[in-house]
Order: C-alpha cells, then sequence, then structure tokens
C-alpha cells in the first residue's frame, strides 16, 4: 500500500507528485506534495481540481527571512500550529490566482534575486513556515515537504495540496490508496519519513565517529 521512501524521492526527482499521509491520531489526512523546482501551472491545476484543499508552499525558515515573510498571526492558536505566513503574489501578476499566476509566484520565491519587494501583501500563494528539524520536530506535512527536498538536494520549498474526496469530505487512509493508485502516484507516509531520517543520522553518526 505504501512506497518506500526511496521511490518517493526518485518521483520528486522526475518532477512528479506524491500522496503523503500523517499519523491517524494527527490530522489523518493525505496532501499532495511536488517541489517547488518543478513547480508549473499543471501541476497546480491538478491539485486544484484532483486535491480540492487548501494549496500552500512549505519553505524553509531562510527563505522566509530573506522575503521577509511574518507570521499570519501573532497568536497561532491553530490545532497543530501550522506556520502561516502572510500571503503573497508576485508583482507582475495580475489577481495572482489563476494556475499559471500561482506557480509563477511560487518560481519567483525561488529566484536567487528574490527580495521581499518582489511580492505583493496578501495573495494566493500561502507559504508555510517549516521547524528546523522537520518531522523529528513536528510530524507534519509542512516538515515532511522540506526534508523530502533535502533528501532530493533540490530547493528547501516545495508545494501541497491536502485531498479531499468527491462529498467534501477529507480522504482518510484506506482511500487515499484507492486514489493514489486511480491516479498513478506513489504514496508515502510521514512516520516512514521519520524513521528513514533517524536510520540515515545514525548511519551518518557512525561514520564521523
Amino acid at each position: 500500500m505504501l512506497h518506500s521512501i526511496e521511490e518517493a524521492i526518485a518521483e520528486l526527482k522526475q518532477g512528479n507528485m506524491i500522496v503523503v499521509v500523517d499519523d491517524e491520531d494527527r490530522e489523518n489526512e493525505g496532501d499532495l506534495l511536488a517541489l517547488a523546482e518543478f513547480m508549473s501551472p499543471e501541476t497546480i491545476n491538478f491539485m486544484a481540481t484532483y486535491g480540492r484543499g487548501l494549496i500552500c508552499t512549505p519553505i524553509s525558515q531562510q527563505l522566509a527571512q530573506k522575503l521577509a515573510l511574518q507570521p499570519m498571526v501573532v497568536d497561532n492558536t491553530d490545532n497543530h500550529q501550522t506556520a502561516f505566513t502572510v500571503s503573497i503574489d508576485y508583482k507582475e501578476t495580475t489577481t495572482g490566482i489563476s494556475a499559471f499566476e500561482r506557480a509563477l509566484t511560487i518560481q519567483k520565491m525561488l529566484a536567487s534575486h528574490a527580495q521581499a519587494s518582489d511580492f505583493r501583501r496578501p495573495g494566493h500563494v500561502f507559504p508555510l513556515i517549516a521547524k528546523e528539524n522537520g518531522v523529528l520536530e513536528r510530524r507534519g506535512h509542512t516538515e515532511a515537504t522540506i526534508d523530502l527536498a533535502k533528501l532530493c538536494n533540490s530547493v528547501q520549498a516545495g508545494v501541497i495540496c491536502e485531498i479531499m474526496g468527491d462529498n467534501g469530505e477529507m480522504l482518510r487512509f484506506d482511500d487515499l490508496v484507492k486514489y493514489a493508485k486511480k491516479h498513478k502516484l506513489k504514496m508515502i507516509s510521514i512516520d516512514a519519513l521519520a524513521t528513514y531520517r533517524r536510520q540515515h543520522m545514525q548511519i551518518e553518526n557512525s561514520l564521523t565517529m
């Protein structure tokens, strides 16, 4: 039912999306996940059409600082402390909501010369700041995105979208398995990603001793 972390990394490196599920006792939800490096209007459109949730852009703390992205609220009372920043649009978009313009905003966030003044606030791209130690610190889709980006040697940014069913309810594990199979997507769990990271940390530590 679930694929390996190595399989997920290979898919992401090819610019493909995957499905990532979190713990059953947490949100118990699945997200579509793609690397920001490969972001395209087609990916945004797929997420909007077949994911149906809120499309967000997990980023590293360093990128948030570079673009002066401040927290959306001073007092975060979200159930899982999701670290939303103020939303943005690239300054040369029109309304910013189309798949083309959202993809453009995300692409411009990654530019080496990008700066805060390149973006209007508020907008239609929703950055989320990941915890520094990833899923070993917070077992969220935000952190899973940045951990996977690092494992792919990619820019530390991605795009996620919660997966909602035809009836408007969030898909749970069994239905997510069917969904991933239908759309030919690899599917992994945050729990497996955390285990993978711990194992590789142990290997790295043993090599440096």
